[in-house]
């Protein structure tokens, strides 16, 4: 805002993809306080758009150059999350007031910037000169619509839409099993409970089968553990989430045997993952590299059977069920001593494949690791 930046005030979160940051433009020379006050409200779904309002608060008209920077390194979630510097960058194309963001490292995937108001584009940046009424208002409407493949991705943002992440969480709440409580701080656990264990909700499937994610931010995919474990507990919510993370994990259920994704018959995967690092850190889009989500497959099947799951559904999944099992007793069992235990198939994979999944989780007492092939006494438990 005329070059400087805006102080920050509050950040007031609606939703896991709705938020709205507060600001104000720092007070002019000669005057205490500052008369304009910066609204952004952000909604991200499969795009992001956002809606910046400048309010003058003053007696007299304002005139000010508002500008927003644009870059991007592209850089996969596995570097964002190790730390890694991504060297790629990216290309700025302007066409007919558009801002136009390409990966050099894959022409295919890109942004394409829009926004409402008549701004001077130019490559990495949007600016208005804008005058804004006393006691009024001024916006625009920025959109950032990705590009995957050279084509444009349907953001689907509308709260109309059926896509949309309003609906999606909309409908949530009308299936979902109503906790009320008297006590108003128990209220409030478990309103945000319900809202966080529906932004989970992930459908990347061609049937629109609903299954739950890991976690957010780093682990917003499918993973068999933890998304096995997590609608198990939603159970008691909606049976349908754990339905759909069987489904999903049925459809991806091992086939063959496979050293460097460590897939074999009957195995229950570990981690998805789409970009362009997948490959390289997983050996391909899915790693089977886990030890325990096979047996709690069969497990959760059964219990969704005991919360009222349709006898039908259940049965649809009985022969991955059976490959589960069967997988237990030759690959997971591979020496017959009847303990299922894990060791990596080549050094890329995990080195523990238990839910202490970190290179040094198990030890003995006295410190040092443990030796595979290793046993888990839960894993046990569970089989």
């Amino acid at each position: 805002m005329d070059g400087h930046a805006p102080e920050q005030l509050s950040v007031l979160p609606a939703e896991a993809f709705r938020i709205r940051f507060v600001a104000r433009m720092p007070p002019r020379q000669g005057v205490a306080d500052a008369t304009v006050l910066v609204l952004r409200k952000r909604i991200i779904g499969d795009g992001m758009r956002e809606k910046i309002i400048v309010c003058n608060l003053g007696d007299e008209d304002t005139a000010l150059t508002l500008s927003l920077t644009v870059d991007s390194d592209f850089a996969d979630l596995f570097a964002v999350k190790e730390g890694r510097l991504n060297t790629g960058g990216c290309d700025f194309t302007v066409t007919d007031g558009a801002l136009r963001l390409t990966d050099r490292q894959d022409a295919g995937r890109g942004l394409v910037i829009t926004a409402s108001g008549d701004p001077v584009v130019q490559p990495g940046q949007l600016s208005w000169r804008v005058v804004v009424p006393r006691r009024d208002s001024w916006h625009t409407v920025v959109e950032c619509q990705p590009l995957l493949g050279h084509r444009a991705v349907p953001m689907n943002l509308d709260a109309d839409d059926e896509d949309s992440p309003t609906n999606k969480i909309r409908q949530w709440r009308a299936n979902a099993t109503s906790l009320t409580a008297d006590g108003a701080g128990l209220s409030a656990i478990l309103a945000r409970t319900e809202s966080d264990l529906g932004a989970l909700r992930m459908d990347d499937s061609d049937d629109g089968t609903m299954y739950v994610a890991a976690g957010a931010p780093w682990f917003m995919a499918l993973f068999g553990r933890d998304s096995l474990l997590t609608s198990w507990m939603a159970l008691l919510l909606d049976s349908d989430l754990a339905l759909g993370t069987l489904r999903r994990l049925a459809k991806l259920q091992g086939a063959h045997v496979d050293p460097i994704t460590e897939e074999e018959p009957g195995r229950i995967m570990h981690e998805m993952r789409h970009g362009p690092s997948g490959d390289q850190v997983l050996g391909g889009t899915v790693y089977y590299g886990t030890v325990d989500a096979t047996p709690l497959f069969v497990m959760l099947l059964a219990e969704c059977r005991r919360w009222g799951v349709e006898e039908d559904a259940v049965k649809e999944l009985l022969p991955a069920a059976d490959a589960a099992l069967g997988w237990i007793d030759r690959y997971g069992d591979a020496d017959g001593d009847g303990f299922v235990e894990y060791r990596r198939k080549t050094d890329r994979g995990l080195a523990n494949q238990g839910w202490k999944d970190s290179w040094d989780a198990i030890s003995f007492a006295d410190g040092h690791l443990a030796d595979p092939p290793i046993a888990l006494c839960e894993v046990q438990g569970y089989v």
